[in-house]
């Protein structure tokens, strides 16, 4: 009998490989803007409204960090005295 997927066993389970690495993305920013709207990733996935609204804050949030980012390099190379 031969496998029908790659890395499936002859007896139906699949076999890991040792050498392969798996990485995980953790999205805080994306956790913290569901909790902070007030919807559920499920919401997200789901709702065309829930959906718009995280973009507009994750769009929100992303212009607030680079305005900080630029406030502190333009603090950086003009010092006040």
């Amino acid at each position: 009998m031969s496998s029908i997927l790659p890395g499936m066993s002859p007896g139906g389970h699949f076999e890991r490989e040792p050498d392969r690495l798996e990485h995980v993305v953790r999205h805080p920013e994306l956790r913290k803007i569901l909790a902070f709207a007030g919807w559920s990733i499920d919401d997200l996935v789901n709702n065309p409204l829930a959906r718009n609204d995280v973009r507009r804050w994750y769009k929100i949030s992303r212009w607030m960090d680079r305005q900080l980012d630029i406030g502190d390099l333009e603090r950086q190379w003009n010092p006040l005295r």
